[in-house]
């Protein structure tokens, strides 16, 4: 159970922060008419075309890649890591053996989490995978809580998200 001063900082940060009515929504009629499909010229694009071969050299380190890096950095073994995140040996495997992996955002979270990663940190390996912490989902700004108050406990946090009614970062049901 969440000890009283813990559960009253949440509701407090969520009162402060969390914005279930999103984004205001967008009019269409303040948009520019469509010129086209297409609106450059036909040599751009195949200029662009023989570009992606030197994109490529170009790419940041992957989620894959930034997660060996920063369990390196921790001076951690991946068996730590994983365990402490929640994920099978199985799991783990799929995501070192494959640099472009795409892990669910709770899995990135995890890890996160594990790794006691600061917020700006934790957004970097989000942003790797895909994804961002959005004010406007209830479990993004509870974990986000959590990261900034640097409490690394996986287990408080799946369950403020449990009583929030949002989904945990593990199985963290099924292995209680």
């Amino acid at each position: 159970m969440l000890d009283g001063k813990l559960s009253a900082e949440l509701e407090r940060y969520l009162l402060l922060y969390y914005r279930p009515e999103g984004a205001a929504e967008k009019s269409f009629a303040d948009e520019p008419e469509d010129k086209g499909i297409f609106p450059f010229a036909v040599g751009a694009v195949i200029d662009i075309l023989k570009g992606t071969d030197s994109l490529a050299q170009h790419l940041d380190m992957s989620f894959s890649e930034k997660l060996m890096w920063w369990i390196k950095k921790r001076n951690r073994t991946a068996v730590e890591i994983y365990h402490a995140a929640g994920i099978t040996k199985a799991h783990f495997a799929k995501i070192r053996n494959n640099a472009q992996y795409h892990p669910t955002k709770e899995t990135v979270l995890a890890f996160a989490i594990a790794l006691h990663l600061s917020l700006e940190e934790a957004d970097d390996l989000l942003e790797r995978a895909g994804y961002a912490l959005s004010k406007c989902r209830l479990g993004d700004m509870i974990v986000k809580c959590f990261l900034e108050m640097k409490r690394y406990n996986l287990d408080e946090i799946n369950e403020a998200l449990y009583i929030h009614d949002c989904k945990p970062l593990t199985n963290w049901r099924e292995s209680k």
